[in-house]
């Protein structure tokens, strides 16, 4: 289900940002062939083979899932340029970014289709071929900002334009591969890579789609539209299907290369190492460490069933709270919880904006915070509290992201076990892990709205550390990325 949301959120950004390489002229012109003459090729409709190939594309990257990629945005002298990796099974990008000269567009990124995280500054290394450092294997845990993606929007950045399109070449079902011989697909060349032989294809940014027929209805005269009218792209146009992009395939619909037009003027040059496959380490924002799920042992059911009686002993402690949310980009929180008395406080900061927050199981209570405040006050303020009951702080989606993670934080405490019967059945182990410098266990229990989603995706992540105590709970936001709230173990202030 996560796979398919995921994909249908991808192909809905690179249709809204109609790729400026839509034209077929602008990708098609100017191409030669490898001959020793150079003569001018000429295009001409796709073969069936070639059209199955072509449809085939997208299988095969998502079916390979990692490669290492190069590219240059932008036009000679003032290009950025990339390097490193994208892991369509995730699916997740990882990028080094290197302009011409010093410039905010230096740094490490990180994408997850809709969000963008960014860690700026030049990144220190030897140089691949093109000028940029490879990344870090594991990424930096700080200094990083996470904001939406403005791919879809009326005024598109760059790096988000790039990023929509890579995330689009690849999916988990082939193209129409009788659509594309219908459409203004067509082959435009040949060449190698390495020693390996490629044709070259100019095909759409994103799958073709049938369209059912049906018959005209005509637009009443009162009601005509005024004034000079979008022409509507014919359904088996390449500007229907995201744009024109050039695709070096080999004979086994392997991608090697991709060019496009981001925007008028705005080139973008691929180059993919599909030998270059490592496991990708994603930022705590994008789920950290990806790993294969499996059931828990006995042993660990029954350490899972006594974590809540453990918090209860331990009484709470420090919590600081990171939950990427839209505009701001970043919900920070940093304060208490008392797992003894169910009540928690805190200072949260969204924007420039500071509040302070106590909540319980009835409700939460918020005051705006003064703006020299770094830290919750103590003890907390007698006054001047509104108090909003859960029921009321929820939208037309539900509960927020925020509020399910603070309502589990109060929950994880009790003076009895749980069912570790029940706990072997549906509880999954993900990944051994580290939380500063402290050896944890990462494990999800499911919750009923994750019942028939896939294993190891469900909403809550709990990471347990060696005396079977929380130290962190992560949650799946509504924007695919991950929200935590980390807890240190400590002495707990008077919070009522």
């Amino acid at each position: 289900m996560k796979g398919t949301q995921d994909r249908r959120r991808i192909v809905a950004l690179v249709a809204l940002v109609a790729l400026g390489g839509g034209t077929l002229a602008s990708m098609a012109s100017g191409l030669v062939s490898c001959s020793p003459t150079n003569e001018p090729v000429k295009a001409r409709q796709l073969t069936a083979a070639e059209a199955e190939r072509l449809g085939g594309m997208r299988a095969r990257n998502y079916k390979d899932a990692r490669v290492g990629l190069r590219a240059t945005v932008g036009k000679p002298g003032s290009e950025i340029r990339l390097a490193g990796w994208v892991d369509w099974h995730r699916p997740l990008v990882y990028l080094a970014a290197s302009a011409p000269t010093a410039s905010p567009d230096d740094g490490l990124l990180q994408a997850v289709p809709g969000l963008v995280a960014t860690r700026p500054g030049r990144v220190p290394g030897p140089t691949r071929p093109g000028g940029v450092p490879a990344p870090p294997p594991s990424p930096p845990p700080d200094n990083w900002s996470v904001r939406p993606s403005t791919a879809a929007s009326s005024t598109p950045a760059v790096i988000d334009s790039f990023l929509a399109l890579l995330f689009a070449i690849a999916s988990a079902e082939p193209d129409a591969a009788d659509l594309l011989a219908r459409s203004e697909a067509m082959w435009i060349g040949r060449d190698k890579i390495g020693d390996r032989p490629v044709d070259i294809l100019l095909g759409p940014a994103v799958p073709p789609r049938a369209t059912p027929t049906k018959k005209p209805t005509p637009t009443p005269s009162a009601t005509k539209a005024v004034g000079p009218q979008s022409p509507t792209p014919s359904p088996g146009s390449l500007a229907a299907m995201g744009g024109a992009v050039k695709y070096w395939l080999d004979g086994d619909a392997g991608l090697h290369k991709f060019e496009a037009l981001l925007a008028k003027d705005l080139p973008v040059t691929v180059e993919l190492r599909r030998e270059d496959s490592p496991e990708l380490v994603a930022i705590d924002a994008f789920g950290g460490r990806g790993g294969k799920s499996r059931q828990v042992t006995a042993r660990e059911a029954t350490v899972l069933a006594a974590m809540r009686q453990q918090n209860r002993k331990a009484g709470g402690g420090e919590i600081t709270l990171n939950v990427p949310m839209l505009p701001s980009g970043v919900l920070r929180a940093e304060g208490w919880i008392d797992w003894r008395g169910a009540v928690a406080y805190f200072l949260a900061q969204e924007g420039d904006q500071g509040y302070l927050m106590r909540l319980n199981s009835a409700g939460v209570s918020v005051q705006k915070a003064k703006k020299d405040v770094k830290k919750a006050p103590l003890p907390p303020a007698k006054k001047g509290w509104e108090f909003i009951p859960w029921a009321r702080r929820g939208d037309a989606l539900g509960a927020l992201d925020v509020d399910m993670l603070l309502n589990e934080a109060l929950a994880v405490s009790s003076s009895g076990r749980d069912d570790a019967k029940q706990l072997r059945k549906v509880a999954r182990w993900l990944r051994a892990d580290t939380l500063d410098g402290t050896p944890v266990t990462v494990y999800e229990i499911p919750k009923v709205a994750d019942v028939g989603g896939a294993r190891g995706q469900a909403t809550i992540r709990y990471w347990v550390d060696g005396s079977g105590g929380l130290r962190r709970l992560e949650l799946r936001t509504r924007l695919g990325a991950y929200g935590q709230l980390d807890i240190k173990p400590g002495r707990v202030p008077r919070l009522k």
